[in-house]
């Protein structure tokens, strides 16, 4: 399980003048399973495809990334993500700076066990 600052939209907020204040910390629930040379990272939210990719480049060649498992933390996206204001950063939970990062150590931590 990993923890992320919080986040919700300011009353008012809009894609053109984003503004968040502070909620509850995001919990996040990373789960691993190999079969072979397969691992499966299991995450309890949707992730950006970058998050995916940044945990390809440095985990072994042949682990797959499933989402919305075992829990629902809302859109996880990826650090560059916050620069283009879109509905997934709007409506995620997790503040800038957190999931990316946290994703990708927290999967390489378990594959080392």
């Amino acid at each position: 399980m990993i923890t992320c600052p919080g986040q919700r939209p300011a009353p008012g907020a809009t894609n053109k003048d984003p503004k968040f204040i502070d909620r509850d910390p995001v919990q996040i629930r990373l789960s691993l399973f190999e079969i072979g040379d397969v691992t499966l990272a299991g995450v309890s939210g949707e992730v950006l495809t970058n998050i995916y990719t940044h945990l390809k480049k440095e985990a072994p060649a042949r682990t797959v990334m499933v989402t919305h498992a075992n829990g629902s933390s809302g859109y996880l996206p990826d650090d560059a993500a916050y620069d283009q204001v879109s509905y997934e950063i709007m409506v995620t939970h997790a503040k800038r700076g957190c999931a990316e990062n946290s994703i990708v150590n927290g999967f390489l931590g378990l594959m080392k066990q």
